[in-house]
């Protein structure tokens, strides 16, 4: 789950801040360089997760909560546990822990537990990996703001990427494709919240609308980090 935030949210907003000018451009990548420094601290985390798609006469709502291990020897370890719910349909509850090189999912009461997949790395190895560089060209806008969240101060980082230019750069995204389906994305809007007592992203919301022909589609996502360097309680 946390490779979710660092490609939506670490990776992205370095980068518009790079890719912008201005007083606010500044105060955002300042701000993000120091909670790449405070993560550095950060040995295990906690975590809660939703995910809303609606589209016309349908719709699909996705709430995960878990824990991850980022350092030492169990660095890799984690779990999740996710209810799907759709509208006329029985809720599907998934639970998924990696525990060293196993892979446990539980599924309606059904376990399987299989090998770690070669390909899935740590989340450090996974945020090292992913080239910030690559999505430059599609930032619009940046901004950033102060607001008092639970008596926290805290900063919010808001940034625009154009999602019709980065949808079409896509690897494996044939030229004409996307005009071919009538598939369009609008604007993809990052927001991160970070309080200056941690100077942690602690939360991080993603707001997007996709087109397909006649057909249009809206997901939000939230994530928030609950805890941070506590005992984690593997299910």
């Amino acid at each position: 789950m946390r490779r979710i935030v660092v490609l939506l949210a670490l990776a992205v907003l370095p980068v518009v801040a790079s890719a912008c000018t201005g007083a606010d451009a500044q105060k955002a990548e300042d701000l993000l360089a120091q909670s790449r420094t405070a993560a550095q601290s950060v040995h295990s985390e906690s975590f809660t997760m939703k995910v809303n798609v609606d589209a016309p006469g349908q719709s699909a709502n996705v709430g995960a909560q878990g824990g991850m291990i980022l350092e030492g020897a169990d660095a890799g370890d984690f779990y999740a546990t996710m209810t799907t719910a759709m509208p006329g349909a029985a809720p599907v509850d998934v639970v998924m822990v990696r525990r060293g090189g196993s892979l446990q999912l539980r599924m309606n009461g059904v376990t399987r537990t299989v090998p770690v997949p070669t390909g899935m790395q740590s989340s450090a190895a996974g945020a090292a990996g992913f080239d910030v560089n690559a999505i430059t060209p599609y930032v619009k806008d940046v901004s950033v703001s102060t607001a008092d969240v639970a008596g926290r101060t805290e900063d919010e980082v808001v940034g625009t990427l154009d999602g019709d230019a980065l949808l079409k750069s896509l690897p494996g995204v044939p030229a004409g494709l996307l005009s071919t389906v009538g598939a369009s994305l609008g604007d993809i809007k990052v927001r991160l919240f970070i309080p200056r007592d941690s100077h942690l992203v602690e939360t991080a919301l993603l707001d997007m609308t996709a087109h397909v022909e006649n057909q249009t589609m809206h997901m939000s996502m939230s994530y928030a980090v609950t805890s941070v360097n506590k005992p984690l309680t593997f299910p």
